[in-house]
């Protein structure tokens, strides 16, 4: 009866505003806020079904995004990859929201470089390569921690063009992200790498600020309502099924990483 009296309490201070603003696509090919979005949205649609989800005015990174939560911001809700860190300055909803697979990692190359991956036996083999991540990306810090080389960029956009130039090896990218942007790329010759994945544990949460429980609160329920009917896993299936399933995880050659980022706290699933 608590829950319950919270739940509507919440749903009516979030109907003052009404609006919950999330970080603006980087650009009209950037497919990855599909999915966070559509789910984003349907939990809400759930838990406060008054609710406008809307983009923000402006693009920011993801470091940056995660700053906007603060009362005043530009954003109220940000999905991202949880750290001890974020955990601390920010107010997590702990489901999951890309299940399992928040740290599976899969390379994209060069179409020219194929031989070269399919010929890797050693991890001295592997710390020749040259990878590129964002910076502010926990990615980054994990691979150079596993002793891999990670040329940092500003920007997402910048990433492409330095394996056109041959200026890295290989992009490593999320396995629910990578299709579409072979697909973008394949033209220019970039390719998904077919032998190799890189697994850490991981888990992507949406989070708002601190000060914003109101929003946290009627997130939770919104997501654990889809996940009770079953809805999350087929709003998941829709966006991801296919395209995992052409990547065949299964058969792939594994390297495992350690994340010292993660909470130690069990993960919710």
């Amino acid at each position: 009866m608590l829950a319950t009296i919270l739940l509507v309490f919440c749903t009516q201070v979030l109907a003052a505003s009404a609006v919950v603003r999330y970080p603006r696509p980087q650009n009209a090919q950037d497919h990855r806020s599909d999915y966070a979005v559509a789910l984003l949205t349907a939990a809400l649609a759930r838990s406060a079904p008054q609710t406008q989800v809307l983009p923000s005015r402006h693009v920011f990174s993801r470091s940056r995004a995660l700053e906007e939560l603060a009362p005043g911001g530009a954003v109220d809700v940000v999905w991202t990859v949880t750290s001890v860190e974020r955990e601390q300055k920010y107010l997590p909803v702990r489901v999951p929201i890309y299940f399992s697979y928040g740290g599976y990692r899969v390379l994209l190359i060069h179409q020219q470089q194929a031989s070269r991956f399919a010929a890797l036996r050693t991890g001295a083999q592997w710390r020749e390569l040259r990878f590129a991540q964002v910076h502010d990306w926990l990615d980054t810090g994990l691979l150079r921690q596993h002793g891999l080389q990670v040329q940092g960029v500003s920007q997402y956009a910048n990433l492409f063009p330095l394996l056109l130039k041959n200026r890295v090896d290989a992009v490593p990218r999320g396995v629910l992200e990578v299709s579409d942007e072979a697909a973008q790329w394949q033209a220019d010759g970039l390719v998904i790498e077919s032998q190799w994945l890189l697994k850490y544990p991981s888990a992507e949460y949406f989070f708002v600020s601190q000060q914003n429980s109101q929003l946290a609160l009627l997130l939770q329920q919104g997501l654990q309502q889809m996940q009770q009917d079953g809805s999350l896993q087929r709003l998941f299936d829709l966006h991801f099924a296919a395209k995992l399933e052409a990547l065949n995880l299964p058969k792939r050659r594994v390297i495992s990483i350690q994340n010292p980022y993660l909470p130690v706290r069990p993960l919710s699933h």
